[in-house]
């Protein structure tokens, strides 16, 4: 498998939630100070609503011909995956109040649901990227906390940027998108999550 492709495989969207909220866990400030039962129970309801169940719902769509590949390319068969993923985030969303984890949590799944009813819209007439979507909203939230709340988190977010860049460059390489699709895609969950976590 080609370097490129292997970037894209382990920055693959359906990560990021999973990723952003294991690192607010961690170096989310106050976050990190959750008892370890209540971040099992975060891990679990995000695992399960974000990255699970959206896998398990593809070979049904596969089988059912309404995919006919895991990778999405035709634009036309990325908009009832999409949905029923934005359904499952805000599940996840709803799940994470009812256990009355952080509200930031569940502000993040909110916006990377918007984030993805945006992309169903977009890619209605024109393919933008998913994958730069997935780690600019990653990106936007954690900037946003950091102006918002004052957390010293400009290291993740320098390294975040860096692998923004990469994911990038191998969507390029591989021909999957144009750089305008890229940096539409970035800026769009860039800026969702960013003004969401910053003005609500």
């Amino acid at each position: 498998m080609r370097p490129s492709r292997i970037i894209s495989v382990v920055f693959h969207p359906v990560f990021m939630p999973l990723i952003g909220v294991c690192l607010l866990l961690n170096y989310g400030g106050w976050l990190t100070e959750i008892d370890p039962s209540g971040k099992r129970s975060i891990y679990l309801i995000v695992s399960l609503t974000t990255l699970m169940m959206p896998l398990l719902i593809m070979p049904v769509l596969l089988k059912t011909k309404i995919i006919h590949s895991y990778l999405l390319v035709d634009r036309e068969e990325r908009r009832i995956p999409l949905l029923l993923t934005a359904l499952m985030y805000l599940t996840g969303a709803y799940l994470l109040q009812r256990v009355d984890a952080p509200i930031l949590l569940s502000l993040f799944l909110n916006g990377s649901s918007l984030i993805i009813l945006s992309l169903v819209v977009i890619n209605w007439r024109w393919k933008i990227s998913m994958h730069m979507a997935g780690i600019g909203g990653v990106t936007g939230m954690l900037l946003a906390i950091s102006i918002r709340w004052m957390l010293e988190v400009e290291p993740i977010i320098a390294i975040l940027f860096l692998v923004a860049g990469f994911v990038g460059f191998a969507r390029l390489k591989d021909n999957d998108h144009s750089p305008a699709q890229v940096y539409a895609g970035y800026l769009l969950g860039f800026g969702v999550n960013f003004l969401l976590i910053l003005l609500v």
